[in-house]
């Protein structure tokens, strides 16, 4: 692996703090606005007539927005950024004035432009930091967790979730997501460019990694969309308390928060690696079952922390996997496709079946392939960097 040092020098250190600062707070409200449309679904549902598989498709076109957002991240990133938050802006304005129908175009406008302004501010940091690239990654994922936490709070008003103020959080998304790409324009800047690295050969693509990892990667990413974007609705049906509902969720990301600040602290070692790759989705896949088992609320909600905990560190340490195997970009495209999909596949089942208990068995038999090819890649060299 070729480390690229970076040769930028901040003019000043007052200069830099300000310029974090205001990324910083961009990719906080990226976390915020992505845990938005799984806290409203409920009132998604509701306020267009929508059945489960429908909304399944809504959450299907937000994430596969956000894929082709990070394909679309390139040139100048200062300008990708303020593009991103442009869109991000005009989606979120546009869906209180959504029809059902023109509600997918505006949502797929909305997870492609959260999808511009992630990637571009990764990479971004990613060259402005070369020389401290992890612990700047660790501190924006961080970040966005912290807003994936906050973010179901913002839709309750004197604790209803009401039409009237889901409007206005959308129209108040929107506002911030302007207010930030005009900032970004003014007041950022690009770093200077990366020399070209030697073109990679054939075996630099997706397949040069083991089938149980890339069956990983497609999954993690998909329980993690999955649960986040059911869970508030499938705790509502259960006849929960507004709090519950939106407890739910939070638990989640407050999960994915704990275990992804925990992990940070050091690097994982191998022992962790095989220590996540089983016992970490054996719970997993025991919490999904819990939640389908078992309608109560203190399950419900200790089964959404622990989803969020064991699908915390999972991502990185399967990335940082595949990449070993010198696969390249398209690891990201498959995560996106995982992202997308198991949602879709949710609420296609629960219309298909009348139940959404029944639509999250898609998720919960996705964490137990994980389970099967997780203890499988743990017992092989499959974690070991293959030679050329």
């Amino acid at each position: 692996m070729t480390t690229v040092l970076s040769t930028h020098t901040p003019a000043n250190t007052s200069t830099t703090s300000g310029f974090r600062t205001l990324i910083y707070a961009g990719f906080t409200a990226t976390g915020v606005s992505l845990a938005l449309p799984g806290a409203l679904m409920p009132w998604l549902l509701a306020h267009w007539s929508l059945q489960d598989s429908q909304a399944g498709l809504l959450l299907f076109l937000f994430f596969i927005g956000g894929t082709g957002g990070a394909l679309l991240s390139r040139g100048s990133l200062r300008w990708s950024i303020v593009r991103g938050a442009a869109c991000t802006a005009l989606g979120a304005a546009w869906l209180p004035f959504a029809s059902r129908y023109t509600a997918y175009a505006a949502i797929l406008f909305y997870g492609l432009g959260l999808g511009v302004t992630m990637t571009s501010i990764s990479l971004l940091q990613s060259r402005r930091f070369a020389a401290d690239c992890a612990a700047e990654m660790t501190r924006l994922n961080l970040l966005w967790a912290m807003g994936a936490c906050i973010g179901p709070w913002f839709v309750l008003h004197d604790g209803v979730l009401d039409g009237v103020h889901a409007r206005y959080v959308l129209f108040i998304i929107a506002a911030a997501f302007a207010l930030f790409a005009a900032l970004t324009a003014v007041f950022e800047h690009d770093p200077p460019p990366l020399p070209q690295l030697p073109t990679s050969s054939a075996r630099g693509w997706l397949f040069a990694a083991p089938f149980p990892l890339l069956l990983l990667v497609f999954c993690v990413t998909g329980v993690e969309s999955s649960s986040g974007g059911w869970l508030a609705t499938y705790s509502q049906r259960g006849g929960h308390s507004l709090g519950i509902t939106i407890g739910a969720p939070t638990c989640f990301w407050a999960g994915l928060l704990f275990s992804r600040l925990l992990h940070s602290s050091s690097r994982i070692s191998r022992v962790a690696r095989h220590f996540l790759l089983t016992w970490n989705l054996a719970a997993m896949a025991a919490a999904l079952a819990s939640l389908i088992l078992f309608h109560v609320a203190p399950i419900m909600l200790t089964a959404a922390f622990v989803i969020g905990f064991a699908a915390g560190p999972m991502y990185p340490l399967l990335l940082a996997l595949v990449l070993e195997h010198n696969s390249g970009p398209a690891v990201f495209v498959l995560a996106g496709l995982g992202s997308a999909a198991l949602p879709f596949l949710t609420g296609a089942l629960s219309t298909s079946a009348g139940s959404l208990r029944t639509g999250l068995l898609v998720p919960a038999a996705a964490a137990i392939a994980m389970l099967i090819a997780g203890w499988s890649t743990s017992h092989t060299d499959s974690l070991t960097k293959p030679t050329d």
